[in-house]
């Protein structure tokens, strides 16, 4: 496999953005999914539409604890993916313009022990992208919190809060 290049990733959703080609949902799903980290961990996109987004942790032996249940940091890997590929679900004309969204910090709450697979789920509402191109428009920092809900198959493990803050790349 070759090595991860950052820049041709920030190109491709950039360039796709501004085309219109490809959906712009079908980009951020498959750069998600090779992002090295994302790699690692086995996250995938399940599903995502303008404004939710929806991943998958399968259960993997290299990510318990020591009591046997899913590591918390390894619940964060399908959080962060949901939530970022959610926001950028909305945004094409800020990739267009060559916005890309940057985690700038993280809260959970852990509910309990996650077992097996993990679902997350986010949504990103028309009226906070509107707000962030806003900001945008006038100058000023565009920032947004996503918040992300992560299950196993007994309900909720994790929230997860996930502010964004949104950062030119040209």
């Amino acid at each position: 496999m070759e090595p991860f290049d950052a820049e041709e990733f920030a190109r491709r959703l950039l360039d796709v953005a501004a085309e219109g080609g490809q959906p712009l949902a079908d980009v951020l799903a498959e750069a998600g999914e090779r992002l090295p980290f994302n790699l690692h961990t086995g996250v995938e996109v399940r599903s995502v539409e303008p404004g939710r987004a929806q991943t998958v942790l399968r259960q993997d032996h290299r990510l318990d604890n020591h009591i046997g249940t899913v590591h918390a940091i390894a619940e964060l890997a399908p959080a962060e993916l949901a939530g970022a590929t959610a926001v950028g679900s909305r945004l094409g004309p800020l990739y267009a313009a060559g916005y890309l969204p940057l985690v700038r910090d993280l809260r959970v709450r852990y509910r309990k022990p996650a077992r097996g697979e993990l679902v997350a789920t986010a949504s990103f509402g028309a009226e906070e992208a509107a707000a962030i191109q806003a900001a945008v428009d006038a100058g000023e920092r565009a920032a947004c919190d996503v918040e992300v809900d992560v299950s196993d198959a007994e309900g909720t493990v994790a929230e997860v809060t996930l502010g964004f803050v949104f950062k030119q790349l040209a």
